[in-house]
């Protein structure tokens, strides 16, 4: 499973959280291609905090989301 940055305070109102901050966008560069609608992806924080999100690209936004799956969440320290 890719791993992508993510921070909790980028979050939008739908409950997605923008990938288009600077620690997604290199994890993203270093997946290419292989990004796609609905794809699981694992976001961790500099917290120490996991969770499996869903990729969505926004049209609005011009970068990809991800859609949280809450149970998922855990902290890794």
């Amino acid at each position: 499973m890719h791993r992508m940055y993510f921070d909790l305070n980028e979050v939008d109102e739908d409950g997605r959280v923008n990938l288009g901050i600077p620690g997604a966008v290199r994890d993203i560069e270093l997946i290419g291609t292989e990004l796609r609608d609905g794809l699981r992806v694992l976001l961790y924080s500099d917290e120490g905090q996991e969770m499996e999100a869903a990729l969505q690209y926004d049209d609005a936004y011009k970068h990809w989301m991800a859609q949280p799956i809450p149970e998922t969440l855990r902290d890794t320290e």
